[in-house]
């Protein structure tokens, strides 16, 4: 009866799964929206709204200072006013969208298609896609919506960002030098620069919310913060032992310079490879490999894994990153011996793919 039932579930989400868009679905979408992208300069430009767009890099093709308001660093765009009125798309909140939602670049011929995989938790961190767009320019969703901006590959831009990146004429983004983690939905300080606007913070402390808002997620911290208004106050609601307390924190500014010269020479900030096999084995970890989040009923969890563990080994082989475990694992046929270290104890977790 079990296996029936399974079964019958099973059936009731390939059924009610979005199909896949026609060719001439795919051509009406593109008819909808191919004003909202545009040529600048010999880029790809997207319209954001009726004045202002994005232009993405392209290193064998950078902006003049004089044709560009700024550039962001970590998104690797141009914010631009062209001077003429733009179409700017409906931008769908990518965060509400469906699970089976299909998104694709904005072209005449539409081949690659997929759906969003992850959200990024932190600045620099894209989200991601189920397969690579193949193509610079406008996500768009099947329902003629703009989902972000693809940067060609498996990564895109999301509207998130782009609503705070066309804010203002600096790069602006909130810190207060305050680093989180993720434990099953509950977000704790891991550090607090004594010298930045959260130095009140400390190690171990509970988030319960901000400006009365529970966080969830490291994405959801990260980004109250990130994109919080210039000078503005966060109200923080925290759990230190047995004590409420609350602090208003004042935003400052992740430091960041336009790095774009007259002469087409270009240094954007490298964004490093997204670490994919610890993530989706459902933990996170930090420069050190100690954790620093564990997803409810992952793998990890099961394995009880704790945050503050340290992952040291692989089969006796010292690791240093996450990318480092992916090199790794990607050349494992079935499991791996993981060495573990818990406070002055180290034990052996056995892993499979």
């Amino acid at each position: 009866m079990i296996r029936i039932f399974v079964a019958i579930l099973m059936l009731g989400a390939i059924l009610n799964a979005a199909p896949e868009p026609t060719i001439a679905d795919r051509a009406a979408i593109y008819e909808k929206m191919r004003e909202s992208q545009f040529n600048y300069k010999d880029n790809i430009a997207i319209a954001l709204n009726g004045e202002y767009a994005a232009v993405v890099y392209d290193k064998s093709n950078p902006l003049n200072k004089a044709d560009y308001i700024k550039f962001d660093p970590y998104l690797g765009l141009y914010l631009i006013k062209p001077g003429f009125t733009l179409r700017g798309a409906f931008m769908l909140d990518e965060l509400d969208s469906r699970q089976d939602m299909w998104v694709m670049t904005l072209e005449e011929n539409i081949v690659n298609m997929g759906h969003i995989k992850s959200f990024g938790s932190e600045l620099g961190q894209l989200d991601e896609l189920s397969f690579s767009t193949g193509k610079a320019g406008m996500l768009v969703c099947d329902c003629a919506s703009m989902v972000g901006i693809s940067l060609g590959e498996d990564r895109f831009i999301p509207n998130r960002y782009l609503k705070h990146f066309m804010r203002y004429d600096d790069v602006y983004y909130g810190d207060i030098g305050v680093k989180f983690n993720e434990n099953n939905t509950t977000i704790k300080v891991v550090s607090a620069n004594p010298f930045g606007a959260g130095k009140e913070l400390r190690s171990g402390d509970e988030i319960l919310s901000v400006n009365g808002k529970k966080p969830t997620s490291l994405r959801e911290i990260n980004e109250m913060v990130l994109f919080a208004d210039k000078g503005s106050l966060l109200k923080f609601e925290i759990k230190r032992g047995s004590q409420i307390l609350n602090y208003d924190i004042k935003m400052s500014n992740i430091t960041a310079k336009n790095i774009i010269d007259d002469n087409k020479t270009a240094e954007v900030k490298k964004i490093p490879p997204k670490p994919k096999f610890l993530p989706e084995f459902g933990l996170n970890v930090d420069k050190t490999m100690t954790i620093t989040s564990v997803k409810a009923n992952s793998k990890a969890s099961k394995l009880g894994l704790k945050v503050g563990d340290k992952i040291m080994q692989i089969d006796g082989v010292a690791i240093k990153s996450a990318i480092e475990v992916d090199n790794i694992m990607k050349n494992k046929n079935a499991q791996a011996y993981y060495l573990i270290s818990r406070d002055d104890f180290q034990f052996f977790v056995r892993v499979n793919k």
